[in-house]
Order: C-alpha cells, then sequence, then structure tokens
C-alpha cells in the first residue's frame, strides 16, 4: 500500500471511524470488507496513555475469543497496538454497542500460522498484507476477561 495511502488511512479515517462508531454505539461502521470491527483499548507501553484503534476482528470457534490480526497493512513494522499488548495485555474491547475488559494473548506457532490461514480465506486482502512484509504477521486472540 503506498504511503500516502496508509497517512490518508491514519490521519483521516482511523479517527472518523472510530468517532462515527463510538458516537452510533457501534451500529455505524462496525462491519468492514465482511468482518465485523471493534475498537480496541490498550494502555500505550511509553506514554501509559489509552489508546483506541479500530480494527477488524474474526471469530472462527465457539471459545468466544475475538481474533484481531497485527498485519499493518504489509508494513515492516508491528502496529502500536499490538507493542502495547506485548508490555500490557489487559485490555478493553467495544464492539456491538459493549464495552468489556479482556485479556489478550498472542497466539504461538503453530496456531497463529492456521488461524492466519483461516483469516486469508475469510478475507483474500491479508494474503496481499502477508506478501508485502517478511516479518511474521501475529494473531492476537482477545477473550473476555472473568466477572
Amino acid at each position: 500500500m503506498p504511503t500516502w495511502n496508509r497517512l490518508l488511512i491514519a490521519w483521516f479515517f482511523v479517527p472518523l471511524h472510530r468517532f462515527l462508531f463510538r458516537l452510533s454505539g457501534g451500529r455505524l461502521l462496525s462491519r468492514l470488507e465482511g468482518c465485523g470491527v471493534l475498537i480496541l483499548v490498550t494502555r500505550g507501553r511509553r506514554s501509559a496513555r489509552s489508546r483506541a484503534s479500530p480494527l477488524t476482528y474474526f471469530r472462527f470457534d465457539d471459545s468466544g475469543d475475538l481474533l484481531v490480526v497485527a498485519s499493518n497493512y504489509g508494513q515492516d513494522r508491528h502496529p502500536a497496538w499490538y507493542l502495547n499488548i506485548a508490555a500490557d495485555p489487559a485490555v478493553h474491547v467495544e464492539t456491538g454497542g459493549e464495552r468489556f475488559a479482556a485479556q489478550a494473548r498472542i497466539t504461538p506457532e503453530p496456531e497463529r500460522a492456521a488461524l492466519l490461514d483461516k483469516v486469508i480465506a475469510a478475507n483474500p486482502r491479508y494474503a496481499t498484507y502477508r506478501a508485502a512484509t517478511s516479518r511474521r504477521i501475529p494473531i492476537v486472540a482477545l477473550r473476555r476477561a472473568g466477572p
């Protein structure tokens, strides 16, 4: 993806998406390219400030886990939200009009590879991202925190 496209997405579309999603209680922009959308709230690893990222998610089994892909549009570096999770896996998730605490788990091999194949089958855009980078694209499982 060209740099100017990534900048347009990062500076214009992501904040607008986050605003409209929250304003509508998750009714607007809750799906993108056939995938569900959630807002992942992490704590900045350096600033300790809340960071909210709208992300597409997948669900492939009955575990209740929501899966998010740290593709970063095929760039050679991980997205900031992923680095924040690596530092602190306690997150909040906003989706379907509700907000809940969750625990993030970075999936290990071979689970990650199998999940990435399922993600690509569900949304072929992720094959483009995988081909664009030499880094291993992580998949993060988000599980609702206990009572």
